[in-house]
């Protein structure tokens, strides 16, 4: 069996997105000819990923993280950095209760100075954390590379990110060992739009990635929408969509709801600070109960995790009796839950920048197999992919909303519980179809 070298700095961590579509590749690879060696960190706090029975072999470095490595220099000094930070927060805490006695001018020296605080340390997390927060993963992850490399016939080297200093790590691997070399990138480098550096950063950083990715043989992103945007600022290198996927063994069929008394629709995951906002599918639903379209006795909304703000949105549209709000559980539970629901409720940004993006609960519910209502941007990659698989509705606006649930609530009036119409497509988004697509470009280059 051909062995490839796996570098993730996302791997152990079992509920991220990340270290799923990790794992997943580690796991299937060998069904296809490769056998992974994965590079990982030891990080505190975090659980080895067994090795006991598997197919690959997990080898952990040593980590220091950024912060933690210049708080230990520090220490060491009189006038150290850490105390200059427990001065700034006391400063700070004090500024707080002398400016409940201040005036406004003194309100706006302070919120001022407050300010240039929060600027300078942004610009210094440009200058230190470049190109990466994990950038000190480098030194520990190319030795033991190295030693793998020299102790097994490596063919070829996969290097995921985030972290960027991932592919960095690869890149110069290339160079040494002349080895084959994909660079995944899970989500883009600098053109990603969530993420805004300086002027001066992005132009280094721009120079960077095209230095980095003239070495890799392949590149590969999750999206068709993302491999048409890398494919402008990398003209000369071949880009291949891999989509991610939901593990086999998370499938179980014939899913059948906990309750036929109520409607619920259960959302499980973080709201992103707002960027999620449930207000669309919340005064969608207040206007078909004022509208005497649906009784409100038969609905329920279950939010489970980070629920910022829910409660008071509820509160605004009166529907605070139908809003559940459980709190964190564990993320076997989450699963089980949502294969127990009449129906998935999916939030994601309503901006065009989501476009090119596929959220990773989508693929949980693929597993669920479970109707899915998703509301978001007006297109893009999550909305032809629940069109493609017909698993449910993608909605961006009001009116659609109240369409898709008076489908759903008609559906569930029929028949005491909501059908689920997955089609064969479902299939096409397993992790054994990412594995075997890596398979297909590793035996290409």
């Amino acid at each position: 069996m051909k062995k490839v070298l796996l570098i993730a700095f996302y791997f152990n961590q079992t509920n991220e997105i990340a270290s799923k579509r990790l794992r997943g590749l580690a796991k299937y690879l060998p069904q296809f000819g490769w056998e992974p060696i994965v590079i990982v960190p030891k990080l505190d706090n975090i659980p080895s990923y067994p090795n006991n029975n598997l197919d690959f072999k997990v080898i952990e470095t040593e980590y220091e993280d950024m912060l933690d490595k210049w708080m230990n220099k520090f220490k060491k000094s009189p006038n150290n950095f850490e105390n200059k930070i427990i001065n700034v927060k006391n400063n700070e805490i004090s500024n707080v209760k002398n400016n409940e006695k201040s005036n406004e001018k003194n309100n706006g020296k302070s919120n001022e100075k407050n300010t240039l605080i929060s600027k300078a340390i942004s610009l210094a997390g440009e200058i230190f954390a470049y190109p990466d927060g994990m950038k000190y993963w480098y030194e520990p992850a190319m030795e033991v590379s190295k030693e793998a490399i020299e102790l097994n016939d490596i063919e070829a080297i996969i290097s995921s990110s985030w972290p960027v200093t991932s592919h960095i790590i690869a890149k110069d691997l290339k160079k040494q060992y002349n080895i084959n070399w994909i660079a995944d990138l899970r989500d883009l480098w600098n053109l990603n739009p969530y993420v805004n550096h300086t002027f001066i950063r992005n132009h280094f950083e721009k120079k960077l990635e095209i230095e980095t990715f003239k070495y890799a043989d392949v590149l590969t992103t999750t999206t068709k929408l993302a491999s048409e945007t890398l494919q402008k600022l990398h003209p000369n290198n071949k880009i291949c969509t891999v989509m991610s996927g939901y593990d086999i063994e998370d499938i179980t069929e014939n899913n059948i709801p906990k309750n036929n008394e109520k409607l619920n629709f259960i959302y499980a995951g973080s709201l992103y600070g707002g960027k999620r906002d449930p207000k669309i599918l919340f005064k969608g639903i207040r206007q078909l109960i004022d509208e005497e379209r649906i009784p409100p006795s038969v609905l329920s909304l279950d939010f489970y995790g980070d629920n910022e703000g829910i409660e008071n949105i509820a509160k605004e549209y009166n529907i605070e009796n139908i809003v559940n709000i459980h709190g964190s559980i564990p993320h076997k539970e989450v699963l089980k839950k949502q294969k127990e629901s009449q129906a998935l409720l999916l939030l994601s940004w309503n901006n065009e920048k989501e476009k090119i993006f596929l959220p990773g609960k989508i693929y949980e519910y693929l597993a669920a197999k479970r109707p899915v209502l998703s509301i978001g941007y007006k297109e893009g990659s999550l909305k032809s992919l629940i069109e493609k698989t017909n698993i449910g509705y993608h909605v961006s606006t009001i009116e659609e909303t109240k369409e898709a649930i008076m489908k759903f609530y008609n559906n569930f009036s029929e028949n005491k519980t909501l059908k689920y119409n997955g089609n064969e497509e479902v299939n096409k988004y397993s992790m054994i179809a990412t594995a075997q697509k890596f398979s297909k470009i590793l035996d290409s280059i």
